[in-house]
Order: C-alpha cells, then structure tokens, then sequence
C-alpha cells in the first residue's frame, strides 16, 4: 500500500516528531509513505523511510484543481519511476489542507482521511464530508474519545474512528522542581481565550512574589494575543518572563521546564503535553471536557477555567509538596505508556486505511 501523508504549515512544523514517528511506524509494517508538505516548509523525517513532493499550498479558490492536479501528477511520475502502485490513501493534517487534500484524493481516485484534533472542526468536518465525490472512501480520525463524541453529535454523517497520537516515555521521570535552582514555568496555549490566560498568569504572579528566583516563559503567540506583556508590568514580573516562539515547535527547550501550564480548554490536542507528561515533567491545566488526557491527579492536576485562587491554590500545593511531584510525574508516566503508545497510533491509522479502501479491518491491542 502507498499512502500520501499531507500536513499544512501549522502541523508540518509544530507536529514535526510525531509525523516522523508515524511515518516510521508506517515503513516498519510495509506501508510506502509520501510526504507532502508545502513549498518551503522542511519534511518530517529524514527521506529514507519516505519520499517527499512539496505543493503549492496557497493560491485563489478556482487554483485548486490545478494544484492538486499538478501534485497528482508528480507523484504519478515517481510510481512509474519505481513499481507502478499510485497511492490509494491521501491523510491530511491539518484544516488548511483538507480542501487540497480531498482535491488530490480525486486526482488520484484515492480514499481521503483527515485528522480531527480540535472541537472548533466540526463544521469543517461536515464540509468536507459533504463536498466528496465518495463518502465512502472518507474517514475522520480523532485522537481523542471525549472530543470524538463531540465530533460525532456535531457531525453524525461522519465516519470518525479513534486514534491516539503516540508519543515515546522515558525509563525514568525527569527531575523538577530542584530545591536550591531557579524554578520554569512553562505556558502553553493558543491565547484565544484572554480571561483564562489573565486569571493564570495573576495566579502565577502571585506565587512568584514569595518564590523570587522563578522564571516563567510564555507562548509568544499566546502573549500576543492576550496582551501579557501591559499584564506582566503591571504585575511587576516582566522581568522575569520571556516568549519562546511556537513553543509546541520549540518542544526540547519547553520540557526542560520545571511545570507546563495550560491556561485554556479548548479541546485541542497536541503531543507536546502527552511528550511532557511521558517525560516526568508535571502539568497543571485547565479542566478540559474534550480532553480525555487530563486527568486530575492521574495525568495533571486541573484547575476550573479562569478560577485564580483554583490556581494559586494547585501551584502552591505542587510547588510546596514534593510527594505530590514524584506522585504525578510517576501516574502520568505511566498513563502515557499505556494509552498513547506509537505502536498503537499506527495500528489504528492502519485500521482506518483498510476501512477506508474497503479490505477487513485489522484488529489491534487495547
């Protein structure tokens, strides 16, 4: 089988790690991989496991055949450069190339599969699921059960399947949290939610003022757009903050950090907290219903969305409790190796490929 593997810019750089170790996991059970990522953007893994064909990811509406077209072509003319078999499977991620995606599923009479990963999706997955030539041959993925459910009463026509993304845990926890060492705080997010982030931040500022050597570095896209910076002078901690562009792409430097905070419930999954969670470095969010991954006191500890004395208070009792640490960062591990193995990514977007083109389903552990 020859599957297309199709990300946009935000996936194609943010979700670098977790495309190559699909991709791998892919080869490993014989499955030939094309990487498509747009113009300029740098491929996910190291082009021995795959191939890769760059496209022209912008351009007005009416240009949409013609791209897809063109690409269509091009990876037309790498299969008859090699053993002749087109790709039966185009696995879009990322919104912005969903459209592109299923343009180019039929150019080449292939089945269409998109990863849903947000609940602000659910329209876009209707749309699409309506504009196919072959709802058959289309099939949603959903990293998560809660946000699947979601998905699925927003968009009952949809053929949506689970399958959670894998990310590697480490024999043993990071140490955190050091007594005697300047502390990191970590905050994580998209910044759309502007009074989660204020509540947070106050909260973090004000465990700040009687830890004085803490540091606390903020997603610069995140701040932006939620105006951290007025709000850190104001608190007098601008000092003491830094912005670390597109932390999610900028992950090693992210789980060096001491705790990752994540200040809004938006339903979004991203592996940079399944990977901070696997390596022993603790998470305080906000209670996410769409988020099955946050589990308070198992995999995080959770805060009410914008409660500030929730978040003092769960600072407070982290910070100041190193049972508690060791405790989390051991269950969340553990979590971690349990349900969001690689191994078990690939065996569900396996499944859903041969759903997709119609063959038996294979059967995979847990």
């Amino acid at each position: 089988m020859r599957v297309v593997i199709i990300a946009d810019h935000w996936f194609a750089s943010r979700e670098r790690s977790m495309l190559a170790r699909l991709q791998v996991g892919l080869a490993d059970e014989g499955i030939r991989v094309v990487q498509a990522v747009p113009v300029g953007v740098e491929a996910g893994s190291d082009g021995i496991l795959s191939e890769t064909v760059h496209f022209e990811d912008t351009g007005p509406p009416l240009s949409l055949r013609r791209r897809a077209a063109a690409t269509a072509q091009s990876l037309t003319m790498s299969a008859k450069a090699g053993d002749g078999e087109l790709p039966q499977i185009v696995h879009a991620f990322g919104g912005q190339v969903w459209d592109f995606g299923l343009a180019l599923a039929e150019q080449l009479d292939a089945a269409f599969i998109l990863e849903a990963w947000r609940a602000g999706l659910s329209r876009a997955v209707q749309r699409i699921f309506a504009k196919g030539h072959d709802s058959a041959g289309q099939l949603a993925l959903c990293p998560d059960k809660k946000l699947m459910e979601h998905l699925r009463a927003d968009a009952p026509n949809a053929a949506i399947h689970h399958s959670p993304w894998g990310v590697y845990t480490n024999d043993s926890t990071n140490t955190v949290l050091t007594p005697g060492k300047a502390w990191a705080f970590m905050v994580d997010g998209a910044g759309y939610d502007r009074q989660a982030f204020t509540a947070t931040f106050e909260a973090i500022a004000e465990v700040m003022r009687t830890r004085p050597d803490t540091l606390v570095f903020v997603d610069a896209l995140a701040a932006r757009r939620t105006d951290l910076w007025k709000l850190a002078d104001r608190l007098g901690i601008r000092d003491r903050m830094s912005l670390v562009d597109e932390m999610d792409t900028n992950r090693e430097l992210v789980l060096k950090g001491d705790v990752l905070i994540l200040p809004e419930a938006r339903g979004e999954q991203r592996t940079l907290v399944l990977e901070a969670m696997g390596t022993g470095m603790p998470v305080i969010a906000a209670a996410d219903p769409m988020h099955s991954s946050l589990i308070d006191r198992r995999s995080a500890l959770l805060v009410p969305v914008g409660e500030r004395g929730r978040w003092v208070q769960q600072l407070e009792n982290l910070l100041s409790n190193p049972d508690l640490v060791a405790q989390l960062t051991t269950s969340a591990r553990a979590y971690i190796a349990e349900e969001h193995r690689p191994s078990r990514q690939v065996n569900c977007v396996i499944d859903a490929y041969e759903a997709a083109i119609g063959k038996k389903s294979i059967p995979f552990p847990g």
